[in-house]
């Protein structure tokens, strides 16, 4: 007995002229292409919502060093503590990136190298160094914030943000609260 035959359709276009396969085969092309084409719509889907960021100043060394290219996703969300965020430049031009330590409605106070969100000590990633830190006036001009005062509550839809090189970093404790509207994507993976 003959195996059953078909015509052999790829991407649901009938190929002029084809030749009959027996169904074996046929299924095997099918399946091969129906993989193909979920890795490509994987791979689609990844890439419209995610994106490769290279980072340009040293903010977040240790964790990610001057020149690192980072993945990034859109947020879907609204970020978690801890997370690294990559946002509109509260000051200047361009984006930046920096961890979120504290949340919309929250107070944060940094003592003794410790960050303290709403009287409490909250403990915080390793690598997160706390120092203190002068901002030098020749790197932003006119444009230079001046330091907010602390304790310093956030204001709903708001988020405090620190550099893991806090001794280094340009965040919240200059520019206060980063407004959710200012946030584009969250950091994956490097």
């Amino acid at each position: 007995m003959q195996p059953a035959t078909l015509p052999f359709f790829e991407f649901g276009l009938a190929t002029a002229g084809a030749s009959t396969l027996t169904l074996g085969k046929t299924m095997k092309r099918i399946s091969q292409s129906a993989s193909t084409a979920t890795i490509v719509a994987v791979a689609l889907i990844f890439t419209a919502c995610n994106r490769r960021v290279q980072q340009l100043s040293s903010i977040m060394e240790p964790t990610i060093k001057t020149g690192e290219f980072v993945t990034s996703e859109y947020l879907r969300s609204s970020p978690n503590r801890w997370d690294v965020i990559i946002f509109e430049a509260p000051v200047g031009t361009g984006q930046w990136m920096s961890r979120v330590v504290g949340l919309p409605g929250e107070t944060v106070d940094i003592k003794a190298g410790e960050i303290v969100i709403n009287g409490s000590i909250v403990p915080r990633p390793a690598r997160l160094r706390i120092g203190s830190y002068e901002i030098p006036r020749t790197d932003l001009g006119s444009a230079a914030p001046t330091s907010i005062a602390l304790p310093y509550k956030i204001r709903p839809g708001h988020y405090f943000m620190l550099g893991d090189n806090v001794s280094n970093s340009l965040d919240s404790r200059y520019w206060g609260g980063l407004p959710e509207s200012d946030i584009v994507s969250r950091v994956i993976g490097k």
